[in-house]
């Protein structure tokens, strides 16, 4: 298959990412990239395009053989680059990276998935909890709540990207991706509109990526990737608990799928300085579909 010309701006290395790869990775023109801040509903669109491409359901077809995380930096890039390369099929890859930090060409598709950042920060900070090891990431959540939410609210863009979850790292990966799409293959979806209509977003999925299956399959496929769905196919799993496992319970990784996690846990005042926060950095038609989706 013809490889794609594309264009990268920028580095990014911290924890957990490493983006020296894409530097030698060949894109092909039917590749799907989906491009999230964690925590933002990656696995779930993963599993989606997943079982699109295959056409059926498939368990936890989201899985890093299947749809791999290129620029992990704590993994074997060039073994997962070299996986990718075998492929025959229509290839899916993940990346937590800001657009400008990634290989970027007018062929592929690129599906970016975003979620109200308050929600994003709670949801890691219950990630991080979960992990056997969390190394440098546990900085980023002290037991002091209000502590890890300063941080989260005055930190400062860094070369890790959206390792370093901050308000500013989640409206520098939106920007980026909204300044490619006039180009027409970056896809905006929200968490919130995947929560409020999973069938009607996974139909919408489908035809960006020109996949026709019955309306039978796509309710199957829509029943298959709920919360309930998700978290019981890794309930009976046996790397539910396994030792090579990074969480120590593995089905906590869908632990509710719920919104606005802060409810009871900040005060009004913590809410009007994320607020003017996130007002700092994007318009305001920007910073409600940010927040709410398209519903906003």
């Amino acid at each position: 298959m013809v490889a794609v010309k594309t264009e990268r701006i920028l580095d990014y290395i911290g924890p957990v990412t490493n983006t020296d790869i894409w530097d030698e990775f060949e894109v092909r023109p039917d590749d799907v990239f989906v491009v999230t801040p964690p925590k933002c509903g990656t696995t779930w669109m993963l599993n989606i395009v997943m079982m699109l491409i295959y056409g059926r359901v498939v368990p936890e077809a989201g899985n890093r053989e299947d749809a791999p995380w290129l620029d992990a930096g704590f993994r074997d890039r060039k073994a997962i680059a070299a996986s990718l390369s075998r492929q025959t099929r229509r290839r899916c890859i993940k990346s937590h990276t800001p657009m400008d930090g990634i290989s970027y060409g007018a062929e592929p598709t690129y599906i970016v998935v975003y979620r109200h950042p308050v929600d994003v920060h709670f949801s890691f900070r219950s990630h991080v909890a979960n992990m056997k090891d969390p190394g440098n990431l546990r900085e980023m959540f002290p037991d002091d709540i209000g502590a890890g939410f300063d941080q989260f609210i005055e930190g400062e863009l860094t070369d890790a990207g959206s390792d370093y979850l901050t308000v500013a790292s989640i409206a520098h990966h939106f920007l980026q991706s909204k300044a490619r799409q006039a180009g027409g293959n970056v896809h905006f979806f929200h968490y919130a509109d995947l929560s409020r209509d999973l069938r009607g977003q996974i139909e919408r999925i489908a035809g960006i990526l020109d996949i026709h299956l019955s309306s039978q399959i796509l309710d199957d496929i829509a029943e298959a990737n709920t919360f309930a769905s998700m978290r019981k196919a890794v309930e009976i799993s046996e790397m539910r608990f396994h030792e090579s496992s990074p969480f120590n319970d593995q089905a906590n990784f869908f632990a509710s799928g719920t919104s606005n996690k802060w409810e009871g846990k900040l005060s009004e005042t913590d809410i009007d300085r994320y607020s003017d926060r996130l007002a700092s950095l994007l318009s305001p038609e920007d910073e409600a579909w940010l927040n709410w989706g398209q519903s906003a």
